[in-house]
């Protein structure tokens, strides 16, 4: 029996049919993922989380913002809800939606048993495309353990 083929939308596409939706989907390469309900573990650390950025950085020049804040992927078509962002510095959104920021220095994902891999592989690497993003953090929600990943500057060797 053949497989149905693959619906591909554009962006414009996608970002209308997800402002219209009751539940959240991220979008990579034409494709969407319908975002599944976070447990009662994941959503107290994402809220924690954000609540004490959010304390730590009033009155600086950056700000944290919860999972309902979309943002796009570097240059790339795919946009994502990380679980908490930081931006700093003056936000950069796309022109022509004012709500998606593009210019993240700090994305915290709360890892859940079913999307640790995904988290870890596929949008450590998507978010590398990110050149804003100095930090990627994960913590896990069935164990004591944070990881973070720092952006290292660029070292150019001069051969002269």
């Amino acid at each position: 029996m053949p497989s149905l083929p693959k619906t591909i939308l554009t962006e414009e596409q996608y970002l209308e049919l997800d402002r219209a939706a009751e539940r959240k989907s991220e979008y990579y390469d034409g494709e969407i993922f319908a975002m599944t309900g976070a447990g009662m573990a994941h959503n107290q650390i994402a809220v924690n989380t954000t609540a004490s950025l959010h304390t730590q950085l009033r009155g600086k020049q950056c700000q944290a913002l919860s999972s309902d804040m979309r943002t796009r992927i570097g240059l790339t078509a795919r946009y994502a809800y990380p679980d908490v962002t930081v931006v700093c510095g003056r936000p950069e959104v796309l022109e022509r939606r004012k709500d998606i920021p593009t210019n993240p220095t700090v994305i915290i994902e709360v890892l859940s048993p079913s999307t640790a891999e995904f988290d870890r592989g596929f949008k450590f690497v998507a978010y590398t495309a990110i050149p804003s993003l100095q930090q990627y953090v994960l913590i896990a929600s069935d164990r004591p353990l944070i990881e973070v990943f720092t952006r290292r500057p660029t070292v150019c060797l001069d051969r002269a």
